[in-house]
Protein backbone atom coordinates (compact mmCIF):
# COMPACT_ATOMS: atom_id res chain seq x y z
CA UNK A 1 0.00 0.00 0.00
CA UNK A 2 1.07 3.55 -0.61
CA UNK A 3 -0.15 6.72 0.97
CA UNK A 4 -1.27 9.69 -1.10
CA UNK A 5 -2.23 12.99 0.49
CA UNK A 6 -4.84 14.95 -1.48
CA UNK A 7 -4.73 12.38 -4.27
CA UNK A 8 -5.84 13.65 -7.65
CA UNK A 9 -8.59 11.87 -9.58
CA UNK A 10 -10.89 12.83 -12.43
CA UNK A 11 -14.09 14.21 -10.85
CA UNK A 12 -15.82 14.74 -14.20
CA UNK A 13 -17.25 11.57 -15.78
CA UNK A 14 -16.97 10.73 -19.45
CA UNK A 15 -19.77 11.00 -21.95
CA UNK A 16 -20.67 7.34 -22.15
CA UNK A 17 -24.15 6.27 -21.09
CA UNK A 18 -22.93 4.26 -18.10
CA UNK A 19 -20.67 7.13 -17.02
CA UNK A 20 -23.69 9.42 -16.88
CA UNK A 21 -25.56 6.92 -14.74
CA UNK A 22 -22.55 6.59 -12.46
CA UNK A 23 -22.24 10.36 -12.10
CA UNK A 24 -25.79 10.49 -10.74
CA UNK A 25 -25.27 7.44 -8.52
CA UNK A 26 -22.03 8.76 -7.06
CA UNK A 27 -23.69 12.02 -6.10
CA UNK A 28 -26.41 10.05 -4.35
CA UNK A 29 -23.80 7.99 -2.50
CA UNK A 30 -21.96 11.14 -1.46
CA UNK A 31 -25.21 12.60 -0.12
CA UNK A 32 -25.93 9.33 1.69
CA UNK A 33 -22.56 9.55 3.43
CA UNK A 34 -23.22 13.12 4.56
CA UNK A 35 -26.62 12.09 5.90
CA UNK A 36 -25.10 9.11 7.70
CA UNK A 37 -22.31 10.89 9.51
CA UNK A 38 -24.08 14.14 10.42
CA UNK A 39 -20.98 15.04 12.38
CA UNK A 40 -19.77 18.28 13.82
CA UNK A 41 -17.51 20.81 12.13
CA UNK A 42 -14.31 19.38 13.60
CA UNK A 43 -14.83 15.74 12.53
CA UNK A 44 -12.03 14.14 10.54
CA UNK A 45 -12.43 11.65 7.68
CA UNK A 46 -10.16 9.06 6.11
CA UNK A 47 -11.01 8.72 2.42
CA UNK A 48 -9.86 5.30 1.19
CA UNK A 49 -9.58 4.70 -2.55
CA UNK A 50 -7.77 2.54 -5.08
CA UNK A 51 -4.49 3.67 -6.57
CA UNK A 52 -5.26 5.07 -10.07
CA UNK A 53 -4.04 3.09 -13.05
CA UNK A 54 -5.23 1.48 -16.29
CA UNK A 55 -8.16 -0.12 -14.45
CA UNK A 56 -8.94 2.07 -11.48
CA UNK A 57 -9.87 5.50 -12.75
CA UNK A 58 -12.60 6.45 -10.33
CA UNK A 59 -13.45 9.92 -9.04
CA UNK A 60 -12.70 11.06 -5.51
CA UNK A 61 -16.17 12.04 -4.36
CA UNK A 62 -15.06 13.88 -1.23
CA UNK A 63 -12.50 15.92 -3.12
CA UNK A 64 -15.03 16.71 -5.85
CA UNK A 65 -17.96 17.80 -3.69
CA UNK A 66 -16.73 18.82 -0.24
CA UNK A 67 -15.94 22.48 0.26
CA UNK A 68 -12.44 23.70 1.03
CA UNK A 69 -12.95 23.78 4.78
CA UNK A 70 -14.24 20.20 4.81
CA UNK A 71 -11.39 19.01 2.59
CA UNK A 72 -8.88 20.33 5.11
CA UNK A 73 -10.13 17.66 7.55
CA UNK A 74 -9.93 14.80 5.03
CA UNK A 75 -6.93 12.55 4.49
CA UNK A 76 -6.92 10.46 1.29
CA UNK A 77 -5.22 7.08 1.26
CA UNK A 78 -4.86 4.79 -1.74
CA UNK A 79 -4.68 1.01 -1.72
CA UNK A 80 -2.57 -0.75 -4.32
CA UNK A 81 -4.33 -3.29 -6.58
CA UNK A 82 -4.26 -6.86 -5.22
CA UNK A 83 -1.20 -8.99 -5.86
CA UNK A 84 -2.35 -12.32 -4.46
CA UNK A 85 -1.41 -11.54 -0.87
CA UNK A 86 -3.06 -12.73 2.30
CA UNK A 87 -5.76 -10.87 4.24
CA UNK A 88 -3.13 -9.86 6.82
CA UNK A 89 -1.57 -7.57 4.23
CA UNK A 90 -4.61 -5.31 4.34
CA UNK A 91 -3.27 -3.18 7.15
CA UNK A 92 -3.47 0.59 6.95
CA UNK A 93 -0.78 2.67 8.72
CA UNK A 94 -3.11 4.41 11.15
CA UNK A 95 -3.78 3.90 14.84
CA UNK A 96 -7.05 2.66 16.32
CA UNK A 97 -9.73 5.34 16.13
CA UNK A 98 -7.43 7.72 14.26
CA UNK A 99 -10.31 9.30 12.31
CA UNK A 100 -13.89 10.08 13.20
CA UNK A 101 -15.21 8.65 9.93
CA UNK A 102 -13.88 6.34 7.24
CA UNK A 103 -15.29 6.62 3.72
CA UNK A 104 -14.53 3.88 1.18
CA UNK A 105 -16.22 4.13 -2.21
CA UNK A 106 -15.95 1.52 -5.00
CA UNK A 107 -12.95 -0.22 -3.46
CA UNK A 108 -14.12 -3.38 -1.71
CA UNK A 109 -14.92 -5.17 -4.99
CA UNK A 110 -11.29 -4.69 -6.09
CA UNK A 111 -9.26 -5.97 -3.12
CA UNK A 112 -9.69 -9.70 -3.72
CA UNK A 113 -12.02 -12.44 -2.52
CA UNK A 114 -14.35 -12.46 0.47
CA UNK A 115 -11.57 -12.95 3.04
CA UNK A 116 -9.72 -9.87 1.86
CA UNK A 117 -12.97 -7.93 1.55
CA UNK A 118 -13.78 -8.64 5.19
CA UNK A 119 -10.19 -7.84 6.16
CA UNK A 120 -10.66 -4.42 4.57
CA UNK A 121 -13.94 -3.75 6.39
CA UNK A 122 -12.39 -4.84 9.69
CA UNK A 123 -9.41 -2.56 9.15
CA UNK A 124 -11.61 0.43 8.30
CA UNK A 125 -13.65 -0.30 11.43
CA UNK A 126 -10.49 -0.34 13.56
CA UNK A 127 -9.38 3.06 12.30
CA UNK A 128 -12.78 4.76 12.65
CA UNK A 129 -13.85 6.38 15.91
CA UNK A 130 -17.49 7.10 15.00
CA UNK A 131 -18.41 5.19 11.87
CA UNK A 132 -17.60 3.54 8.55
CA UNK A 133 -19.25 3.99 5.15
CA UNK A 134 -18.44 1.44 2.41
CA UNK A 135 -20.14 1.53 -0.99
CA UNK A 136 -20.09 -0.88 -3.92
CA UNK A 137 -22.08 -1.80 -6.99
CA UNK A 138 -24.60 -4.63 -6.82
CA UNK A 139 -23.37 -7.78 -8.53
CA UNK A 140 -26.97 -8.69 -9.40
CA UNK A 141 -27.84 -5.49 -11.25
CA UNK A 142 -28.34 -5.90 -15.03
CA UNK A 143 -25.50 -3.42 -15.68
CA UNK A 144 -21.97 -4.18 -14.50
CA UNK A 145 -20.70 -0.69 -13.76
CA UNK A 146 -16.96 -1.39 -13.86
CA UNK A 147 -16.85 -2.82 -17.36
CA UNK A 148 -19.91 -0.91 -18.57
CA UNK A 149 -21.40 -4.10 -19.98
CA UNK A 150 -24.92 -5.43 -19.37
CA UNK A 151 -25.89 -8.95 -18.28
CA UNK A 152 -22.58 -10.75 -19.01
CA UNK A 153 -21.58 -10.73 -15.33
CA UNK A 154 -24.69 -12.79 -14.55
CA UNK A 155 -23.21 -15.70 -16.50
CA UNK A 156 -20.94 -18.28 -14.81
CA UNK A 157 -17.63 -16.71 -13.77
CA UNK A 158 -15.55 -18.59 -16.32
CA UNK A 159 -17.83 -17.69 -19.21
CA UNK A 160 -17.95 -14.04 -18.17
CA UNK A 161 -14.18 -13.77 -17.91
CA UNK A 162 -13.69 -15.45 -21.27
CA UNK A 163 -16.07 -12.96 -22.90
CA UNK A 164 -14.24 -10.07 -21.23
CA UNK A 165 -10.94 -11.28 -22.66
CA UNK A 166 -12.49 -11.64 -26.10
CA UNK A 167 -13.88 -8.10 -25.80
CA UNK A 168 -10.51 -6.53 -24.99
CA UNK A 169 -11.18 -6.16 -21.25
CA UNK A 170 -8.60 -8.70 -20.09
CA UNK A 171 -7.42 -6.43 -17.26
CA UNK A 172 -10.70 -7.05 -15.43
CA UNK A 173 -10.04 -10.80 -15.38
CA UNK A 174 -6.82 -10.70 -13.35
CA UNK A 175 -7.13 -12.51 -10.00
CA UNK A 176 -8.69 -10.35 -7.33
CA UNK A 177 -9.27 -7.31 -9.51
CA UNK A 178 -13.05 -7.61 -9.76
CA UNK A 179 -15.05 -9.58 -7.19
CA UNK A 180 -18.60 -8.28 -7.18
CA UNK A 181 -20.66 -8.57 -4.00
CA UNK A 182 -24.19 -7.87 -2.78
CA UNK A 183 -26.04 -6.64 0.28
CA UNK A 184 -26.04 -9.98 2.17
CA UNK A 185 -22.23 -10.06 1.93
CA UNK A 186 -22.00 -6.57 3.42
CA UNK A 187 -24.31 -7.58 6.26
CA UNK A 188 -22.17 -10.66 6.94
CA UNK A 189 -19.01 -8.58 7.10
CA UNK A 190 -20.59 -6.16 9.58
CA UNK A 191 -21.96 -8.97 11.74
CA UNK A 192 -18.44 -10.39 12.15
CA UNK A 193 -16.95 -7.12 13.43
CA UNK A 194 -15.80 -6.92 17.06
CA UNK A 195 -18.35 -5.70 19.56
CA UNK A 196 -21.46 -6.25 17.41
CA UNK A 197 -21.69 -2.63 16.19
CA UNK A 198 -24.94 -1.17 14.94
CA UNK A 199 -25.06 -1.36 11.14
CA UNK A 200 -27.31 -1.23 8.12
CA UNK A 201 -27.07 -1.44 4.33
CA UNK A 202 -28.72 1.18 2.16
CA UNK A 203 -29.14 1.23 -1.60
CA UNK A 204 -29.58 3.46 -4.63
CA UNK A 205 -31.55 2.29 -7.67
CA UNK A 206 -31.03 2.47 -11.43
CA UNK A 207 -33.97 1.58 -13.69
CA UNK A 208 -35.90 0.45 -10.61
CA UNK A 209 -33.31 -2.12 -9.54
CA UNK A 210 -30.87 -1.79 -6.65
CA UNK A 211 -27.64 -0.72 -8.35
CA UNK A 212 -25.35 0.36 -5.50
CA UNK A 213 -25.22 -0.63 -1.85
CA UNK A 214 -23.63 1.19 1.05
CA UNK A 215 -22.73 -0.33 4.38
CA UNK A 216 -23.05 2.00 7.37
CA UNK A 217 -21.40 0.93 10.61
CA UNK A 218 -22.04 3.13 13.65
CA UNK A 219 -19.41 2.66 16.35
CA UNK A 220 -21.12 5.03 18.77
CA UNK A 221 -24.20 2.81 19.05
CA UNK A 222 -24.63 -0.88 19.77
CA UNK A 223 -26.95 -3.38 18.19
CA UNK A 224 -29.88 -4.43 20.35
Amino acid sequence: MKQAINAQYHPTPGGAFVDKILASQRRKLFDAFLHFKQGNASDTTLNVGMMPGPVFEKPDLLDAWCDQKERSRILSYQIEPPSGGTPAELQLPFSDGAFDWVFCNEVIEHVGGSERQFALVKELFRIARKGVFVSTSNRKHPIEFNTGLPLLHLLPQGVWQRLLRMGGKRHWTSPGVLNLIDAPALYRFAEKLPGSPQHDVGHKRVFGAKAHFFLMVNKAARSA
